[in-house]
């Protein structure tokens, strides 16, 4: 049987940047900045042009802080027998190196340096994005000796019934 399918990743297409809001669309060259008064200005403007790729590379910036643009490229590739597709890379902007490099985040109160995903919706101006923890496998990490710090206080007064631990992930003052 044939049929149709709408895949879209799950990338969000406004970010909070220091009270305005950082606009992305997936088939535009540009990030724009929308400022208070309505109006939008350049921010992020890549090269080559989206329209001259095969496949094409979609960017969308997923946290801004003062010195760093982090983002997430994926190629518009997909195999429909495997159902999987869109691979991607974390992209970091260092405006002060003003270079781009690839990155993995890790949560440091894992010994096995845990990776952090930075593709949940950020909140505000103060927190850049967060992340849940599942109970039950924060449990088996805890049984396993493989935490430390704040979360392994937390992970010691859980169960595997208990609700998921939302983690934070702030920009530094």
């Amino acid at each position: 049987m044939m049929g149709e399918a709408i895949i879209t990743p799950g990338f969000y297409t406004t970010i909070p940047y220091h009270g305005n809001w950082a606009l992305a669309n997936a088939s535009s060259d540009t990030v724009y900045n929308f400022l208070p008064d309505g109006n939008t200005m350049p921010f992020i403007v890549r090269t080559p042009s989206i329209h001259t790729m095969e496949p094409e590379v979609f960017l969308y910036p997923t946290a801004l802080t003062d010195r760093y643009y982090f983002m997430h490229i994926f190629r518009k590739e997909f195999d429909f027998e495997k159902m999987k597709g869109f691979p991607g890379t974390d992209l970091v902007y260092d405006r002060q190196e003003k270079a781009i490099f690839e990155y993995t985040a890790c949560n440091d109160d894992y010994s096995n340096k845990k990776q952090v995903y930075m593709t949940t919706i950020p909140v505000n101006d103060e927190i850049a994005t967060w992340q849940s923890l599942e109970a039950h496998r924060l449990v088996e990490s805890y049984e396993k000796g493989e935490l430390k710090g704040r979360l392994k206080e937390i992970a010691a007064e859980l169960d595997e019934e208990s609700n998921p631990v939302i983690m934070l992930i702030k920009h530094k003052k």
